[in-house]
């Protein structure tokens, strides 16, 4: 039985633990955090922003733990992967308070401002602004912050476009904006005013012909990057031509950095922003600074990149001297590599597609020695093309000024509708700026219409190479030289064996090029589709 004038104990309320810190409490741990996207005379300093926070922990008794800096570190661009950031953030255990210059210093987008503070505010840890009057330990603090955070990032993207607007207008007039040197030019002073402007580096425009030239003559990637490498060529991004950004101290090349080269509009004069080429007020690219190659010379290698592209290119220029070159005297099929003995042998694999078509055997398997028959493939190749001119086909893309002389006709009629129909060009001045606009129009049509008159048709054009076959095969590879090959249309057929013997058989091979191995070729293709 229970005594009544015994009390009871009841469970008091649990207390509720605070969201935040007050600002004002004395005693508080506290980082500062300083961040700065690039140091310049027109920017808050870092040491500013350091003796601004600091200022402000001595003010309020605030014992201040850590400081940590991100400098030349954008918070636009990077977000909330900042070094100094992060290390701040993984240790929120350890303060009280996050003290910093201003809200944008700390986040330049609305949305990595309210992620900060979902962080923060988890941990019961505090925001505060050294010269911003913020309570962010209230709702209406954390609102009012948020609403200036979104300004913030506002003005980020206003001085955002108003910088790109600039750099493009310093572009288009031929300035140097900063940022990575393309290859093949370097920066001097602007010898008609303020800036600097990008001229043509000679050696290095030298080193990129020699490499198209390689290119064009069929060498390899691979190789080339090599040579480049032993010859100790500084790489594009070697810090002894670049002095900012990413750089390397490796003088190595490779094929990625020399397709990127190759492939890149600058070396036709092209301005490049954002990856993209700016154009004029015509529609063709703004070209302001010398060409280091021809357009007929870019488009030729363009047409090479883009076959070595092809899947089956790559197969092709990774196998043998004679793929593609040699076949079965049976069946018609093109022979293949093995290796046997350590030794390369050619093979016929006709037997085994006609079994898997389930069509008659009529082939055993053709086989025959590597070395010998390559050896003897190249002795007639020289006997035959060794002492004639190698000739580089070139395809002129012709020129069309018809989309130009259109748009210029339509910007007259516009002009016109400007004048007479929408009541534009009032005024005392009027008459005269329609008049200088319409003739400066006039002008660039009639001089669109002489150059349609004169403008190059498309063709091919044989350009010498001033070498002969013979020399272009000793410098090339393997892939160039099966290309050799196959651009004077070699045919090799194989016949089986009489009798076994270590000694190449000659008879066994037939050798054909010029028009008469083309047509064999075109033959075997057709009745092995399915090789």
């Amino acid at each position: 039985m229970t005594d009544p004038t015994v009390e009871i104990p009841r469970a008091m309320p649990r207390a509720r633990r605070r969201k935040g810190v007050p600002a004002s409490a004395p005693g508080m741990r506290a980082a500062i955090y300083v961040r700065l996207s690039r140091e310049t005379e027109e920017t808050t300093s870092p040491e500013r922003q350091r003796a601004a926070c600091e200022q402000l922990c001595a003010a309020r008794g605030w014992r201040v733990v850590v400081v940590e800096e991100d400098i030349d570190v954008s918070g636009f661009s990077r977000g909330l992967e900042r070094p100094g950031l992060q290390r701040i953030l993984a240790r929120l255990d350890e303060f009280d308070v996050i003290v910093f210059f201003k809200i944008d210093r700390l986040a330049r987008s609305t949305v990595d401002f309210a992620e900060i503070m979902k962080i923060t505010e988890a941990q019961s840890v505090a925001l505060a602004s050294a010269t911003e009057p913020l309570d962010l330990t209230s709702s209406m603090g954390r609102a009012m912050a948020k609403v200036i955070a979104v300004f913030a990032e506002l003005e980020s993207d206003t001085i955002g476009m108003r910088v790109s607007g600039a750099h493009e207008h310093l572009r288009r007039e031929g300035r140097y904006t900063g940022g990575r040197v393309p290859y093949g030019y370097k920066v001097v002073p602007n010898p008609d005013g303020a800036g600097k402007v990008l001229v043509v580096n000679q050696e290095e425009a030298e080193i990129i012909q020699a490499i198209v030239t390689r290119v064009l003559a069929k060498d390899s990637l691979i190789q080339i990057a090599n040579d480049l490498t032993k010859a100790g060529v500084p790489s594009p991004g070697h810090t002894s031509r670049q002095t900012t950004g990413k750089r390397s101290a490796s003088k190595k090349w490779y094929t990625t950095s020399l397709r990127s080269l190759l492939t890149n509009p600058q070396l036709l004069g092209q301005v490049i922003e954002d990856g993209k080429p700016i154009l004029r007020t015509d529609g063709l690219p703004l070209v302001n600074r010398p060409p280091i190659l021809d357009m007929d010379t870019w488009q030729a290698l363009q047409d090479e990149l883009t076959r070595r592209a092809n899947p089956g290119e790559r197969r092709r220029e990774a196998t043998s001297l004679l793929r593609g070159v040699v076949h079965c005297a049976l069946c018609g099929f093109r022979m293949y590599t093995y290796v046997a003995g350590g030794r390369t042998r050619y093979r016929c694999i006709g037997r085994l597609k006609k079994r898997q078509g389930g069509e008659a055997i009529d082939c055993y398997g053709v086989s025959i020695a590597g070395q010998g028959m390559e050896d003897h493939v190249e002795s007639e190749f020289l006997r035959k093309f060794g002492r004639l001119p190698v000739v580089r086909m070139v395809e002129h893309a012709g020129e069309n000024y018809r989309p130009q002389i259109r748009q210029a006709e339509e910007a007259l009629s516009d002009l016109e509708k400007d004048r007479y129909e929408r009541g534009l060009f009032k005024g005392a001045d009027g008459a005269q700026r329609y008049t200088v606009q319409y003739a400066r129009l006039e002008e660039r049509l009639a001089e669109l219409k002489e150059r349609q008159q004169h403008a190059r048709p498309a063709g091919v054009e044989v350009v010498p190479t001033g070498k002969t076959h013979a020399e272009v095969w000793r410098d090339a590879d393997a892939a160039g030289k099966r290309d050799l090959l196959l651009s004077t249309g070699a045919y090799v057929e194989v016949a089986p064996a009489e009798k076994a013997g270590k000694v190449l058989d000659l008879s066994r091979l037939a050798v054909h090029f010029g028009e008469e191995g083309l047509m064999r070729r075109s033959a075997a293709g057709k009745s092995t589709a399915t090789d």
